[in-house]
This record gives structure tokens, sequence and C-alpha cells, in this order.
């Protein structure tokens, strides 16, 4: 075998490509000619065909190339110049084979890029997102370790960024392009169905992409400008939502319509300030003398080591009031796990979520969320007089400044209840009894004594 011959102009697809201010017409596909190149190139035409092409040799591989201008004596002295041309930077080493054929296979390109000692780099006009992405796939994709950043990954590239930007080359998509995808995106089931998504919910769809974007600008050393500087800016702003906080008659009749076996659970939320995920990742274990230490979650079926902050890694302080739903927790199971569901496996935040709804809608009170309960303990503990230095480490925040911007909202007639709520948690919520409690995991909540029960 004397060379390769590769694959060119039969097929449909075609680009039409400028070397030297001539301009060629490149297309793939399979030719055989009838006599074989001489070694400084030929120009020549099939005998089934009225086109010219080029035959010459680089490296010792045999090049086929189809000009798809017909066969004419101008035109066979034009490409007969243009061929001299190739083989004149032939011979002085200049010769760049992407450069002289945008159009070949990538393969190709990088083929006689290494025989030529270069390194061979594509430009943004010629990859395509969707060619880009199934090789990222492949390669990249893979060593994200999260499962659920996988899923959800997976489902924003497959179901929302592909469909739109499969076929444009890197080059084309710009800030502009991007925020018109922002702009399409809808809400696809559920009661908000044909609306469009919120302004978190795009930012989050775009993490993938931009991770994608970056890989690709690295890999091939792009200097290009982001589509997604200053896209922030353009996304409409969202109102934050206020999550309702439970006046303590109303959390009793919501008690008195949740199912039983969901009644301790809900009250531990509201005794901790802990959430579904959280309560589901603790083992009977993490409850240890006068604490309950907080190092994983639970999170779709998914056992996390990592919490969702640093802070969220806590211990928190056992009052009577929650010792006495602990012990229900812990006595109605033979598993490992504290907080499970009526079949026994833990806790599975979608069940519980139906279940707290259909006891508001029982109930007949304000709707409101299991995340409420989280937001109601912080406004409850303000109300009776906590510290919010205390405060801020039972919630697994940073910083009490979150405390207050997030929380200290007056709540109109919630210090009507500061009495009845102050009985549900208990003095010893207030002031906890002094005693040594285990090792310090990150933050302990339970040694806070000789504070005052007056209202910050």
């Amino acid at each position: 075998m004397i060379g390769v011959i590769f694959p060119l102009g039969l097929r449909h697809t075609e680009r039409r490509v400028t070397l030297w201010g001539d301009i060629m017409r490149v297309k793939k596909g399979t030719l055989a000619l009838d006599a074989p190149a001489k070694e400084i190139g030929s120009v020549k035409r099939r005998k089934d065909s009225k086109k010219l092409y080029v035959d010459f040799y680089y490296f010792g591989q045999r090049i086929i190339r189809s000009t798809e201008l017909d066969d004419t004596p101008a035109n066979e002295r034009r490409v007969r110049d243009f061929l001299n041309r190739i083989m004149e930077r032939i011979k002085e080493g200049t010769f760049k084979f992407a450069e002289a054929f945008p159009g070949a296979t990538k393969k190709e390109k990088a083929f006689f890029t290494e025989l030529e000692g270069r390194e061979y780099r594509p430009e943004p006009h010629q990859v395509k997102f969707g060619e880009y992405v199934k090789e990222w796939m492949k390669t990249i994709f893979p060593t994200f370790g999260s499962i659920t950043k996988h899923r959800d990954y997976k489902e924003a590239i497959t179901t929302k960024i592909l469909p739109h930007f499969r076929n444009m080359t890197f080059h084309q998509i710009t800030g502009q392009e991007l925020f018109k995808f922002t702009e399409s995106l809808k809400c696809t089931r559920g009661a908000n169905k044909g609306k469009p998504l919120s302004r978190s919910r795009k930012i989050n769809l775009l993490i993938p992409f931009r991770a994608i974007w970056n890989d690709a600008c690295d890999q091939h050393r792009w200097v290009i400008k982001s589509p997604f500087d200053n896209l922030h800016k353009k996304l409409p702003k969202t109102e934050k939502k206020e999550h309702t906080v439970i006046r303590f008659d109303d959390w009793l009749t919501f008690l008195d319509n949740l199912e039983e076996h969901y009644r301790p659970i809900a009250e531990l939320m509201i005794l901790t300030g802990m959430i579904p995920s959280e309560m589901a990742g603790i083992r009977k274990e993490d409850v240890d003398g006068e604490y309950i230490t907080l190092n994983k979650s639970y999170v779709l079926g998914e056992e996390k080591t990592s919490m969702k902050t640093a802070f969220r890694k806590r211990q928190i302080f056992i009052t009577k009031a929650i010792r006495s739903r602990l012990n229900i927790l812990t006595n109605r199971t033979s598993s490992p796990y504290l907080v499970t569901t009526p079949r026994g496996t833990r806790l599975n935040s979608t069940d519980f979520a139906k279940a707290w709804k259909k006891g508001v809608e029982q109930a007949g009170i304000t709707p409101i969320t299991s995340y409420s309960a989280r937001h109601s303990f912080a406004a409850w503990s303000l109300t009776i007089g906590i510290n919010p230095l205390r405060l801020f480490g039972l919630m697994g925040h940073a910083s009490k400044q979150m405390v207050f911007e997030v929380y200290g909202n007056y709540v109109e007639g919630l210090e009507d209840d500061a009495e009845s709520i102050f009985a549900y948690f208990g003095q010893d919520f207030i002031t906890p009894r002094k005693n040594k409690g285990p090792a310090l995991f990150r933050y302990s909540t339970g040694h806070s004594s000789n504070v005052s029960a007056t209202t910050y």
C-alpha cells in the first residue's frame, strides 16, 4: 500500500473554503482514480464526473480532494496554480494541512498536524457544540462524583441545552444567543407548566453549560469572550419568596390533622430547625448523651457525607421536649436510622411532603411547606429570647447576620404566642444545663447558660 486514501467529496455536505485567495469547495466521500498520482501532484478528472480533482502526496500519504470546479481550461490552470503553491509550501516545510483543508475530518487534521510537528487546535468556528459535548460526556462528565449532580447535569444537557445549541459552533454561541435561550425556558410539568422558569432555575441550568464551555476553552486554548459574562444582569429578578411563620395554634391544629406516623418527625423539625434531608441522615448512634450530631444528609436516595455548607455539620443539645420525640422515633423501628417512613425505610422527602400537604389541607390553615418549620423554629426562638449567637449555630449558618436577614422580620401577633412557645420548647432550650458534652464536632449548641430571656 503506497499511502492512505482519505475520504472526500461524494456526500452532500459541503463547505466553501478560501485558500490563499482561491475559492474551492470541499466535499467528503470516497474516490478512486484510474491512474496513480505523481509525486509532484496531479490535476485530474474522474471518468463519470466533470469536476477537477487534486491528487498529491504529503508525508507519504496520498491526498485526493475534489475542487467542485468544472473541467475547463481556465479552471484547470487555476487548480494547477493552487496545487503548485501547495507543493511549493510542502517543499519549504511551511504547508499546514488543517488550514489548507478546513473541511477535512478532525482525525485527518490531527494526524497531519502531528506529522508537521505542531499541535492541532481547531478554532471556535470549527467546533460544533454538539460534537464536543458528545466527547465531553464520555471523558469529563464521568469524573463528577455526585450521583445527584450526574442526574441533574445530564437532564439539563439532554433536554434543554443540546436541543438549542447542538448544531451551533462555539463561535456562534454569544451572550445574546444565550440570553435568547434562557428566555425560551419554560416549566414542563406541575402547576406552573408553560410558565417561564425562575431566575434561580435558569442559573442552575447554566452551570453544566458553563462547565462545558470552560473545558472546551481550556482544551483548545481559546481566548474568547465568554457568553456568560454579565448574563446575570439581563436575567429578570424575581421577588424573594417569604416563608410563612406558623402561629402556635395553627401548628397544633396541623399536628392534629397530620398522619400520626409523621407527627414526632414534624415536631422534631420545629424543635431543632433541621430539614428532612438532615433528619434522614441521622443514625441512632449519632444520638449520644445530650447531643445529636449532624454530619451526613440523605438526598434523593444518596447519602452525602458533605452537607450543604460546612456550617451545617453541627451538634444539637437535646432538651426534654426533643428527648421525648427522639424516644418515640428510636423505639418504633429496628432500623439503624433514627427517622423512618411507615415502611421502616429511611425518611423519604417526597412521601413526607405529600403527608405534610395533606395535613395542611385537612387543617384548613394558611398553606405552609415543611421548610416553614425551619423558618418558624428561628422566628419562635427569637420571640422567646434565645441568644442570636447561639441560634446561628443551631441553624447551621455561617454568621448571625444571616439569621437577622432571613428570619429576623417581625411577625404580626407572634409575641402573643411567646408563652405557649416557651412552654412547648422548655426552659432548658433557653438555658441548657452546663453539662460536659461530647467532643465538639463543629458547633456545640448546648452551652449558653446564664443567657437572659430578653427578646433580641
